[in-house]
């Protein structure tokens, strides 16, 4: 997993290092990818927190009818 985060790090870095951009450009795009991200993590974590809830209220339904 460390590994997979300084490839990932560096490969970001290399690119807006080499894409010929100016920085105020790289940091507006970067910006925009990070709202992005921003998005998709708390998508992931209401997924996350639905998940659970259904399975305590599984697990409730379970016992009420033993």
């Amino acid at each position: 997993m460390i590994k997979n985060y300084q490839i990932l790090k560096e490969q970001i870095n290399y690119s807006i290092e080499n894409s010929g951009l100016d920085i105020g450009a790289a940091y507006f795009i970067m910006k925009d990818i990070m709202n992005n991200l921003e998005h998709l993590y708390y998508a992931q974590v209401n997924k996350e927190c639905l998940a659970e809830a259904e399975h305590k209220e599984d697990g409730e339904d379970n016992e009420t009818n033993n």
